[in-house]
């Protein structure tokens, strides 16, 4: 698995050191790829933790930078919801 939207969630696997040294940490998405208008939550899940935000959260607290050729919208990590791995699991069976 390395994106894939299910139920209007996007799910996207990262290593934990993917993160953007910038704003403090940040997760990035691409606009090119994906288009935020069908999806209402975005999970990345890395060998650690799982990260999530509502897209319209990710919207307003993020902003947009072209990054290696790509439109990015860069999310700091101050945004986004932090679960263990196990946690995360039960938030999702809960939630299901």
């Amino acid at each position: 698995m390395k994106a894939f939207i299910e139920d209007r969630v996007l799910y996207k696997k990262e290593k934990e050191s993917g993160k953007l040294r910038m704003s403090g940490g940040s997760w990035t998405f691409n606009m090119d790829k994906f288009d935020l208008d069908i999806i209402d939550e975005i999970h990345y899940i890395t060998e650690q933790y799982a990260y999530t935000i509502k897209t319209n959260d990710a919207k307003w607290n993020g902003f947009i930078k072209e990054f290696q050729g790509e439109n990015k919208l860069i999310i700091p990590i101050k945004h986004w919801i932090r679960y263990a791995l196990p946690l995360y699991k039960k938030h999702i069976a809960k939630n299901s």
